[in-house]
């Protein structure tokens, strides 16, 4: 692993862990202040607002590539040139589709939501919508800055834009409530989209200080990249988005905020694993440019350095979910339990797409991508809405977890079948072991769950140190603990 990509990727784990251990405290703070029906409104409200994102054209994601590929070329004029063609065409065409949708999702809430509910619903709706623009413009100059693999600026800027939220929160929130959350993410928009342009005049000085370069080709160029990537984005969005309204028809608000909270713990702790990864993408666009042996050698290093970490991680959070519970809940909740039992099984078995995944984005094979989000986003809406009718709210949850496993492993098998890249032909017999481990843990903390009021002090004690212990042991005996080391401490390289 080269020092820039192993740098990339340490800033996006100390992103995602910054941000998770941020993303928490504002859960916590917001759960303790205003109630968990309250966040699943929020939570449902953001999801449905996330539709302005159909007008984003694939734009946002295609700077990445395009970008790496021009300074790659040393052609840095054309990289800023796809920076303000990008920002200018999405302020104005999000700008133009927020009315309609506001008026769309203005309909669906009464379908969601009764009283009160749908009160504080329609009243954050149109600052979710702004703030989710802000969001959209400001992911341009975030990609701007992973093309010109400046990952460490990008996660500074992020975790500064977390921190940012929580205080604006705490500072707003008990005055104003529900609307106070909603200025404080449109504040963090606005700080992310200033303080974000300006760090990318930083790795990429032929960028001017206001977007002035639109150019028709370049938007021509982006698009045709970009089609697969939006289609993605439209299945995305029978996702996340849908299980959350699913989940608040058959299961109420309260039930959506266990889910956003169990989902997002999954999600953060994913993001640590799959955001080093995400690192790749520039690294694979310049072995495609110049020689495509290494690529098939770099996946398969990907997803054996994957097992060796996904697996202890998620059966450690399989183990501790009831302690999980009672930091963000304030309290033993079984619901929650499950929920997070659930969804590491889902999330877990998805990372290992990654490696796939991000190199499709890398060599513009981006439709086998679409393609897994189109099969995820079909089963998530045919079998959460059969199942939830059926057993409710756990019904939607199961129909979410098979859909996100089956795309995955769609990804994975193609992907594999095209370049003859079977990851696992000359398994380390490392992983027989850490794989037992691993079982064994997730089993035993779904049978002893850790529980702070627990009557057997020694019970609770036992279920807080023993699964570390036993993940601990078996990781350190791996064969591949000592690359793993070795590419997390590399001395990061200036770019």
């Amino acid at each position: 692993m080269s020092r820039s990509l192993s740098s990339n990727a340490v800033a996006n784990i100390v992103q995602a862990l910054a941000g998770a251990a941020l993303l928490f405290a504002l859960f916590r703070y917001i759960n303790a202040t205003l109630g968990v029906e309250q966040l699943g409104v929020w939570s449902v409200v953001l999801a449905t607002a996330s539709a302005s994102r159909l007008a984003d054209l694939g734009l946002s994601a295609g700077v990445i590539r395009f970008v790496a590929r021009d300074r790659a070329r040393g052609e840095s004029e054309r990289a800023a040139q796809v920076i303000d063609t990008a920002v200018l065409t999405l302020m104005a065409l999000v700008g133009a589709v927020l009315p309609l949708l506001y008026m769309l999702i203005a309909g669906l809430l009464p379908r969601l939501f009764d009283g009160e509910h749908l009160g504080g619903a329609m009243e954050i709706l149109p600052y979710a919508l702004i703030s989710l623009w802000l969001t959209i413009v400001g992911a341009v100059f975030q990609g701007g800055l992973d093309g010109c693999q400046r990952m460490d600026l990008r996660a500074g800027l992020m975790v500064t834009g977390q921190a940012l939220l929580l205080v604006l929160a705490i500072c707003l929130v008990p005055r104003l409530g529900l609307i106070g959350l909603a200025w404080a993410q449109i504040g963090q928009g606005l700080f992310l989209v200033g303080a974000g342009r300006w760090l990318l005049r930083r790795a990429l000085p032929a960028l001017s200080r206001l977007p002035l370069q639109w150019r028709r080709q370049v938007l021509r160029e982006m698009l045709g990249y970009g089609a697969n990537v939006q289609a993605a984005t439209v299945f995305m969005l029978l996702l996340d988005p849908v299980a959350k309204a699913l989940m608040a028809r058959f299961g109420g608000p309260a039930t959506v905020g266990y889910f956003e909270m169990a989902n997002q713990v999954l999600l953060r702790i994913r993001a640590l694993i799959v955001s080093a990864n995400r690192a790749i993408v520039p690294h694979v666009v310049a072995l495609a440019e110049a020689e495509s042996a290494g690529l098939t050698r770099l996946y398969r290093d990907n997803m054996r350095l994957l097992v060796v970490v996904t697996l202890p991680a998620f059966a450690l959070l399989i183990a501790w979910a009831g302690g999980l519970s009672w930091l963000l809940v304030g309290a033993y909740q079984p619901e929650f339990v499950f929920l997070i039992t659930l969804l590491a099984v889902a999330w877990g078995g998805n990372i290992f797409a990654g490696p796939a995944y991000f190199s499709n984005l890398g060599t513009g094979h981006v439709g086998w991508n679409t393609l897994s989000h189109v099969l995820m986003g079909a089963l998530n809406v045919g079998l959460g809405w059969l199942l939830g009718s059926g057993y409710g709210a756990y019904g939607v949850a199961f129909g979410y977890a098979i859909a996100v496993i089956t795309g995955s492993a769609m990804l994975i098998g193609a992907y594999e079948y095209r370049h003859r890249a079977r990851w696992h032909a000359g398994l380390m017999h490392g992983h027989l072991s850490l794989i037992a481990a691993s079982l064994a843990v997730a089993v035993f903390g779904w049978l002893i769950p850790l529980r702070k009021e627990s009557d057997e002090p020694v019970l609770a004690l036992i279920s807080l140190l023993l699964p570390p212990l036993v993940l601990g042991v078996s990781v350190w005996c791996h064969p591949a603990r000592r690359r793993l080391f070795e590419s997390l401490l590399a001395r990061p390289a200036r770019i």
